[in-house]
């Protein structure tokens, strides 16, 4: 858990030092040209205001996010790691499939993840050749968006797997993309293995 909270504290500080920065530089403006306070002074009291502004931020924004984090690990019964923070999640697969298409191994992906019901699949989006992409639903973080490409070559498919927040402004979701690459890895190598 700590180790997952300091990676979204390394997530989140560029965005803390930001805050800091506007805080900081808007009130040393307003005393310097509002009250005509000494500079030294404006100073001193704009770099002590930034300071609590980028700490409080570094504080409050990672704790809801790693509780939330814990939850759905917990939820999918994965143990939480620090990876959980990085967006996109990415996983990789491979396995000898002799004869099968792209288009069989999407379709054969496709009907195990439905199946296995976790994680619900709120809606599929894409079903082509070599391709499958659906929306999550997750049961404490946003809805995830799934990309997975499929490629054969030799009797040997590549499964690579792609989830994000559906929502592409969110550098954060509680580690919802990293628990649902997590739980298709294990149904889309039980789908290659199928097939």
């Amino acid at each position: 858990m700590v180790t997952y909270w300091s990676a979204v504290v390394r997530r989140v500080a560029p965005a803390a030092g930001l805050i800091a920065l506007l805080v900081g530089g808007a009130m040393l403006a307003a005393l310097l040209l509002g009250d005509g306070a000494p500079f030294a002074s404006s100073v001193a009291q704009s770099a002590l205001a930034a300071l609590t502004c980028g700490v409080a931020f570094l504080l409050v924004v990672p704790v809801p996010d790693t509780v939330t984090a814990v939850r759905t690990a917990s939820r999918y019964g994965l143990p939480l790691e620090p990876t959980a923070a990085r967006l996109p999640a990415v996983r990789r697969i491979t396995a000898d499939t002799p004869g099968a298409t792209p288009f069989q191994l999407a379709d054969s992906a496709l009907h195990t993840i439905k199946k296995a019901q976790t994680p619900v699949v709120a809606e599929v989006l894409e079903l082509g050749h070599g391709k499958v992409s659906l929306i999550c639903r997750t049961p404490y973080g946003p809805q995830v968006q799934v990309s997975i490409d499929l490629a054969v070559t030799e009797g040997r498919a590549v499964a690579v797997i792609t989830c994000r927040p559906t929502s592409s402004w969110k550098r954060l979701d509680g580690g919802a993309s990293w628990a649902i690459a997590g739980t298709l890895e294990r149904h889309v190598r039980a789908a290659l293995g199928e097939v």
